[in-house]
């Protein structure tokens, strides 16, 4: 399957504009460099395996924060909200965001045994895995296995991804109760995703238009005081915040491809009317002027080429 590119990038509805795979082996195999791809709030259909390969990683998924170091990852279910921030310097992550019906084809003794009650289980919405927890360490085994099969097209790749993903779900089910008793995902945290995902996809739609929290709130059918419990419990931000880190996000993208539009015109376009205002937002969230960050990622791409 080779590498695939990662994009920072989501639909209106939140979820990642990423095509996974292809219709007959539907899996991506990811090389990120957290210092350069960020994984800001978002969901997928399709189940993800991560590994950290270098750094410590602040994870949020499914009302639970934790670090994770090299060595350790996680496993995110279908549609679970989550974000990873990189908290050192240098930073790398391999992932796997596949379709399960890899692995089996739906309704067959195999889905219904192992995929079936994992695949968007409510009362399993993550798994943490830590490379000191012997099973744990046997699942992120496993999922580097099936990387390195896929990633680098080894020979008979297709067997060997497809059987180190099936290794996942049988040991998965094996401590599939244990995992579910232990589980911070409420009736009412599901109820609140649902809502926080109106108020993301509102944002990350209408991002370069004046948005007051009265419009977010509005847009998910609840009042100003629930959307900014939502966001402070769920996201640990405020709407605003949330909504300045996405322009800027989005701006920061602009920038990586500059098409003749002047730094002043891009803030503009993307919700700043002030100018002195963008500059200390940007210069706060990415640690250097927006004239500094271009020339930086100039640099870069000089290097690479």
């Amino acid at each position: 399957m080779a590498l695939t590119n990662s994009v920072d990038q989501v639909d209106v509805n939140g979820r990642e504009i990423l095509t996974y795979g292809t219709a007959d082996f539907p899996i991506a195999f990811f090389d990120d460099d957290l210092a350069v791809v960020k994984v800001p709030w978002h969901w997928h259909d399709q189940l993800e395996i991560v590994i950290i390969t270098e750094g410590t990683v602040h994870v949020r998924i499914a009302n639970s924060d934790f670090m994770l170091c090299a060595g350790d990852g996680y496993f995110a279910n279908s549609g679970v909200l989550h974000s990873a921030t990189l908290e050192s310097k240098t930073g790398h992550q391999h992932a796997l965001v596949f379709e399960p019906k890899i692995i089996a084809h739906p309704g067959d003794l195999i889905w219904n045994t192992y995929i079936e009650p994992v695949f968007g289980n409510p009362l399993l919405p993550f798994i943490r895995l830590s490379s000191a927890v012997p099973w744990n360490n046997d699942i992120l085994k496993l999922a580097d296995y099936a990387w390195n099969q896929g990633a680098y097209e080894k020979r008979d790749y297709p067997f060997g991804v497809r059987d180190s993903l099936s290794g996942v779900f049988r040991t998965i089910m094996d401590y599939k109760e244990m995992l579910q008793k232990e589980s911070l995902y409420t009736d009412r945290y599901q109820k609140d995703m649902l809502r926080i995902k109106k108020c993301l996809a509102f944002i990350e739609k209408k991002f370069a238009s004046p948005v007051t929290i009265e419009d977010i709130a509005k847009n998910a059918d609840i009042s100003v005081s629930s959307c900014l419990r939502l966001f402070r419990n769920v996201l640990g931000t405020t709407p605003i915040k949330y909504l300045i880190h996405y322009r800027l996000q989005r701006i920061a993208e602009e920038f990586d491809h500059l098409q003749g539009a002047t730094i002043g015109e891009i803030a503009f376009s993307h919700g700043f009317s002030d100018a002195t205002y963008f500059d200390r937002c940007f210069k706060k969230e990415y640690g250097m002027t927006p004239t500094e960050y271009i020339s930086r990622q100039h640099s870069k791409c000089i290097e690479y080429d």
